[in-house]
């Protein structure tokens, strides 16, 4: 078996901006069909992509035998249910993030994929791009002394906002979503899968835009109210007195400067926008060896190229070949979403929570 067959449940923006065109260009992956609950979003998808068998029933789709693979790209709220009944089909699984809304689905998730011996994968891939995978090097190796503290930032005003958008977006604003699960989820993979697991949180939240209009597509002009947080500040601590902090919002309108900062006894270390053309910048103080305060650019061949779809292909790698371990576990995805539910305790409760999961 030199190729595995893929088929892509959801059919929304993500699905034909990102994913598919991605998994076009996965030689060892074979698109053999989709799935969507909207009849007309399904087959538009099909036709523009030339996939040869279209579904708009999810059990259908899960009994066709053709497919190997499913892409779980359906609403968030919906993850714990599909993930399940993919695996219960006997589907190997990559899920969009979250892979579930509780980390307790989340151990179910998890424990059902080991039963019956399928490969799971989970959003966010953010620890397969190559600036992510130097960063963590140049920090291990002692690029920048002794890890004190990392800052960052993800966050946009919300899919409301979108230039472009083909559906409804009001279920971003709905439980279940929201700014953490829908944004902060990257940064979160990032700063664990660099720094490692958290052990206590904090948080400040609330809903600081209580109503939202729609920018374009069928609901244009249309005026959602939010349903929870849209204002997520969280507080981390890794132990040994290092400590993380994450703006999680829909928010901001526009930013500048790194979208993540790492702060270290001997220099600093950013991540930087993707349109920035350093991804990477590295501060070192050398005055204490004779040399010099400065800053210097880390180049990285193809950084700009990494994309979502690249976790469906390392997953298909960890299919073809056994013995190659899965990078974009559920444990970390677990993880995070201990995270993520954790801050919003947190911020009701006016405390630190402690962290239970690691990965």
């Amino acid at each position: 078996m030199d190729k595995i067959k893929v088929g892509v449940l959801g059919c929304g923006v993500i699905a034909n901006s990102t994913y598919i065109p991605g998994i076009s260009f996965i030689d060892k992956a074979e698109l053999v069909a989709v799935c969507d609950l909207v009849p007309e979003r399904a087959h538009e998808t099909a036709d523009r992509w030339d996939v040869p068998k279209t579904y708009t029933d999810t059990d259908a789709f899960l009994a066709d035998p053709d497919v190997q693979l499913v892409v779980n790209l359906t609403e968030i709220q919906t993850h714990y249910r599909t993930n399940m009944a993919a695996l219960q089909a006997g589907k190997h699984v990559y899920t969009e993030k979250t892979m579930t809304v509780t980390a307790e689905e989340a151990t179910n998730v998890i424990d059902e994929a080991q039963t019956r011996g399928l490969k799971l994968g989970a959003a966010a891939a953010t620890m397969l791009s190559p600036v992510n995978i130097l960063a963590k090097e140049l920090i291990q190796s002692g690029a920048i002394g002794r890890l004190c503290y990392v800052t960052g930032r993800h966050s946009h005003f919300g899919a409301a906002d979108f230039d472009g958008w083909t559906t409804d977006p009001s279920w971003f604003f709905k439980p279940g979503a929201g700014p953490m699960l829908d944004m902060g989820v990257y940064a979160l993979h990032t700063y664990t899968g660099i720094v490692g697991p958290v052990k206590k949180i904090a948080c400040m939240s609330g809903i600081s835009v209580p109503v939202r209009t729609v920018r374009s597509g069928p609901m244009a002009g249309q005026e959602i109210a939010v349903e929870l947080d849209d204002n997520s500040q969280i507080l981390m601590d890794f132990g040994d007195a290092t400590f993380g902090f994450l703006e999680a919002t829909y928010c901001q309108k526009a930013a500048r400067g790194p979208r993540v900062s790492f702060y270290g006894d001997e220099g600093v270390l950013t991540i930087n926008d993707r349109s920035d053309p350093h991804p990477i910048s590295l501060f070192r103080d050398e005055r204490g060896k004779g040399g010099y305060q400065e800053w210097t650019e880390q180049e990285i061949a193809d950084s700009a190229n990494w994309n979502l779809s690249m976790g469906v292909a390392h997953l298909i790698d960890c299919i073809l070949d056994p013995n190659k371990p899965v990078v974009i576990t559920g444990e970390h995805a677990r993880h995070v979403i201990e995270l993520i539910n954790k801050s919003y305790q947190a911020a009701r409760e006016g405390r630190t929570v402690d962290i239970e999961t690691t990965f």
